[in-house]
């Protein structure tokens, strides 16, 4: 993710996030990805695009029969 902007445009989030374009733009309509509205532009804020990263990843763990976890 570029550092030296402050926000990203649809395309740009879609390239930094590995989510598609059309997910981008999916999450923006039900608005569950955060973002700006500036006249008819839709801009991400860089640093909520990263907390919102942070605070939706799922941490997942495996665990043998012994309850010794691997990973």
């Amino acid at each position: 993710m570029n550092i030296n902007k402050l926000c990203l445009n649809a395309t740009e989030v879609s390239d930094s996030t590995g989510l598609s374009l059309s997910m981008v733009r999916k999450l923006t309509r039900n608005g569950k990805i955060p973002h700006i509205k500036v006249g008819c532009r839709i801009l991400y804020p860089v640093s909520e695009i990263k907390k919102w990263l942070t605070n939706n990843t799922i941490s997942i763990s495996c665990s043998s029969k012994d309850g010794v976890i691997n990973g």
